[in-house]
């Protein structure tokens, strides 16, 4: 299971809870963007989970610039030199399909100890299966999805997805305490971002209780 953090507050909170690793990243409110450099150095010096750093610096599309992309890779340089466990990326072709081209480049420039999450840009792409083989030879070890836009209309296809797959399939996104039950019947690993705060909402803080109660249901 994971959780989100946007960092200090939170910090305490996330190393006793029972979540499995954090996702680290700023501006929620936006899906994510790269943190500051200082603050991924920090957060892997202090945090006890394993950390999964996002690297995304627009939310316009998941289709980057050359200026962006760069950026990116510039990025992933920083990153490499750190504790962190893994990256969290995604990159698509102007008509939504993976950019095998840039995700490979990504692959050849990351620290060969340090894995990739491709994230919900995956939930664009319209032939998922086909998309999952070409992630799998790139060589990523994880995909967060929701399999579509809403996951409870796409429970079947996440099901089919985690197990078509070696790929670690996290299903996330509009995961809630009514859908949760369900959504564990499709893949061993769930996503929490929301559902971890009081008022389910990214201007509280994280809950112990509920990363931890989350946690307990995943395992039953």
């Amino acid at each position: 299971m994971r959780g989100y953090s946007n960092w200090y507050e939170r910090h305490n909170i996330i190393n006793l809870s029972n979540a499995d690793r954090i996702e680290f990243c700023k501006e929620l409110k936006k899906s994510g963007f790269t943190p500051d450099y200082e603050d991924i150095e920090e957060a892997c010096k202090i945090l006890k989970l394993p950390i999964s750093v996002m690297v995304r610096n627009t939310d316009r599309d998941f289709c980057y610039t050359d200026a962006e992309f760069n950026q990116m890779l510039e990025d992933i340089k920083f990153i490499n030199k750190t504790k962190a466990n893994s990256i969290v990326i995604g990159i698509l072709t102007p008509d939504n399909k993976i950019d095998v081209k840039r995700m490979k480049i990504v692959k050849e420039n990351l620290s060969e100890n340090i894995k990739i999450t491709f994230h919900k840009a995956f939930d664009l792409v319209e032939d998922k299966i086909e998309a999952v083989k070409l992630l799998e030879d790139i060589g990523i070890s994880t995909i967060l999805t929701s399999a579509g836009n809403k996951i409870d209309d796409n429970l079947e296809l996440l099901k089919q997805l985690t197990n078509s797959t070696k790929i670690e399939i996290l299903a996330g996104g509009g995961v809630n305490w009514n859908n949760f039950t369900n959504v564990k019947e499709c893949s061993n690993s769930i996503h929490i971002g929301t559902l971890a705060r009081v008022n389910n909402s990214w201007d509280d803080n994280c809950d112990i209780d509920f990363i931890n109660k989350a946690k307990n249901l995943l395992a039953k």
